[in-house]
């Protein structure tokens, strides 16, 4: 009985011992994962405190002291890399525990296979493992690779019998850790535990990127509005040169420290070129200097760049070729001091429509910086387009008071040429042509005058505007004075078609009185009617002050312009039409003298009546592919017997001494050789009405 108690005891106090050890074990197993949890905390709360990308290199940091904490020993280093699949590189932020280093480095993937295999690997997605371990002399032939490549050299890997690197990715990131001696499995599942509480350190990277990505592009956007508000309130173009200092100084704001910033113009094909260039202290804008393309290099190849529409170049100069940059710009006149003692002048070419913005350097920029040049250099279209407008509304105004100049002397010339048109007036001979010129030169005068009163009116009202003009620039009222150069310009447009309206009528007198000059020209018909009819009714009233006659017009307003000898067919009208007003007024006078025997050529008149009244009206009308120009009378109309003889030379019912004949022949001679027909339609006691018919060409 005793020795089945004593039995039963010991039972019992061993499944008590193995209960007490199962309970140890859950402890000790409960207090390493209080201890992991910790940890785990310990890096999520410097996740949480980063400020800046650059505290990634803390993340890595406190993951290796975590990592040592939870006696995972031999620890090389921690490690991130953050991939930029279009430049083919990762940006690496390590924690050295031995050294107690940090560092940060830009890696190319594509130049060790070790690096390219582990960047394919990463890049295939989230979760993907990369392993890669050395041993012995592959440590070695590492470590000599190293040192040719890395900023910091773990002079440890000299006595180090292994390495291996272990990587884990989070799609475009991957969390890694090297170690002098391999990893246990536990340790590797360790490390994956903080490689998923890693997550949280890169998204919190991802944000302060994004958001300082957002703070650069605000702060470069309000640079960039910085150089278009000096462009917008340039109010004389040379001060493109201030608007070049300012360029500057927002670089330099923005962190770029360049030697000098230059402004290239270039004015044509031809190479040359105007530079508007800071001193080197970037305080101010030096003046204005002149180059040419092509006496220099460099300046050639600054110029080719625009010339094949790149958007911008790197230029390293060094040596003796430097030397010879800085005597070419000595030879412009350009000032040099702290340049000259350089080695060695990077200049950076941004590209704009008319030119480029340059940026000289003693080292390589960065891409971000020659990025950022390309952005000045396209605001920098708006400043020159401002440039340029300045530019041209100075020219405007220079050229505004030698309008003026011009306007009072062709004023005078315009005075002078109707002087000579009176006395040329009195020497007109007696043929059927200085006949119809001599009825013309008094309308001529009449009509001429009216043109002048315009240009003498406009001249005196564009000399006041001129000078308010001055007052408005002399002020710095820039618009204003545009608008009162826009009044100029239409005063002188005014001045200009009245001008030319007389000029028009001159020459139409001179045309009329040459002989036809045979070529064919594009024609206003419908104005080249209605001028002579008026030309010839004022030439009529200037020989007998009693005539008075209505005039009627019509004119098909969508004939255009007919390809015609001018000169010719004007004078078609114009013998036509005389021949209509002779018609009218001799009625009107046999009517008041009750003469009607003195026209019996022309039919009866005994339906006429008191109340008549001279009539001549002139119109157009497009027919098909034909042009009609009518030109009709109220007078006493053409017999029928003589009616086949009109046409005829040197038959006429004027009475001797009045007319020879030749007017009616000449003009269907004319209207024929144009491809045309001159054609008569009467009645006789009520009026004639003549159809010029042309081709519409």
């Amino acid at each position: 009985m005793k020795k089945e108690t004593k039995k039963s005891q010991q039972i019992e106090n061993a499944e008590l011992q193995k209960l007490l050890e199962e309970k140890s074990a859950v402890l000790e197993r409960l207090a390493r994962e209080l201890e992991i949890e910790a940890s785990l905390e310990r890096v999520r709360t410097v996740a949480m405190s980063m400020n800046k990308p650059d505290d990634m290199l803390d993340v890595c940091r406190i993951i290796s002291e975590q990592l040592t904490l939870l006696k995972v020993k031999d620890i090389r280093n921690v490690q991130t890399a953050i991939f930029y699949e279009t430049s083919g590189t990762y940006t690496n932020y390590e924690f050295y525990a031995k050294h107690d280093k940090t560092i940060i480095t830009q890696v190319d993937y594509g130049t060790h296979q070790v690096q390219r295999a582990f960047a394919d690997q990463m890049m295939k997605g989230a979760n993907e493992m990369y392993t890669t371990g050395f041993e012995g002399k592959q440590v070695q032939e590492w470590y000599e690779y190293q040192k040719t490549t890395n900023v910091f050299i773990d002079s440890y890997l000299e006595t180090a019998s292994s390495l291996t690197y272990y990587w884990y990715s989070l799609g475009p990131v991957a969390l890694g850790i090297s170690t002098y001696v391999p990893l246990s499995e536990e340790q590797i599942n360790l490390f994956i535990r903080f490689r998923n509480v890693f997550e949280l350190a890169y998204r919190r990277f991802i944000d302060i990127e994004l958001a300082m990505a957002q703070a650069t592009e605000a702060k470069i956007e309000a640079s960039l509005e910085r150089v278009r508000s000096r462009t917008l309130a340039m109010q004389k173009s040379d001060e493109l040169a201030e608007t070049a200092a300012v360029v500057f100084r927002q670089l330099v704001a923005l962190g770029i420290e360049p030697n000098r910033l230059y402004i290239t113009i270039i004015k044509d094909e031809s190479g040359d070129m105007e530079f508007w260039i800071t001193d080197e202290d970037g305080t101010r804008a030096s003046s204005k200097f002149s180059g040419n393309a092509y006496r220099n290099k460099f300046f050639q190849i600054m110029y080719e760049g625009w010339l094949t529409q790149k958007k911008s170049i790197a230029i390293d100069m060094r040596g003796e070729e430097l030397s010879t940059y800085f005597n070419h710009l000595n030879q412009l006149g350009i000032p040099f001091k702290l340049g000259l003692t350089q080695k060695r002048r990077v200049q950076n070419i941004a590209y704009f429509s008319k030119g480029f913005i340059g940026m000289a350097s003693p080292e390589e920029q960065p891409q971000e910086t020659i990025s950022l040049l390309e952005r000045f250099a396209a605001v920098f279209n708006l400043t020159y387009t401002r440039f340029n407008d300045l530019q041209v509304a100075e020219a405007h105004a220079i050229q505004a008071e030698e309008d003026l100049i011009k306007l009072q002397t062709e004023k005078k010339r315009a005075e002078d040429a109707l002087a000579e048109l009176r006395e040329a007036q009195k020497q007109l001979i007696q043929s059927e042509k200085m006949a119809s010129l001599g009825e013309l030169t008094a309308g001529i005068a009449h009509e001429i005058q009216n043109p002048l009163n315009f240009v003498n009116n406009f001249s005196e009202v564009s000399n006041e505007l001129i000078d308010e003009m001055n007052v408005e620039i002399e002020k710095g009222d820039i618009e204003e004075a545009k608008a009162i150069a826009s009044d100029i310009k239409e005063n002188l447009e005014k001045i200009n078609h009245h001008g030319k309206r007389a000029d028009a009528i001159v020459k139409g007198m001179l045309q009329h009185s040459r002989s036809s000059s045979g070529i064919k020209e594009v024609t206003d018909i419908n104005a080249l009617a209605d001028e002579y009819l008026r030309l010839a009714y004022h030439g009529l009233r200037a020989k007998d002050k009693s005539f008075n006659a209505e005039l009627k017009t019509d004119f098909d307003e969508t004939i255009g312009h007919v390809n015609i000898i001018s000169q010719d067919i004007g004078r078609v009208i114009l013998n036509l039409i005389t021949n209509a007003f002779y018609a009218v007024n001799e009625k009107k006078k046999a009517m008041a003298a009750g003469d009607y025997h003195s026209f019996k050529n022309y039919g009866s008149l005994e339906s006429a009546t008191e109340n008549y009244e001279p009539t001549v009206s002139v119109s157009s009308k497009k027919n098909g592919d034909k042009v009609e120009i009518h030109v009709a009378d109220n007078g006493a109309g053409i017999s029928q017997k003589i009616l086949d003889k009109i046409f005829q030379p040197f038959f006429t019912t004027k009475p001797t001494g009045q007319g020879t004949g030749l007017g009616l022949s000449l003009a269907y001679d004319i209207v024929k050789a144009h491809g045309g027909f001159l054609k008569v339609e009467t009645k006789e006691g009520e009026g004639s009405e003549f159809i010029i018919e042309l081709p519409f060409v």
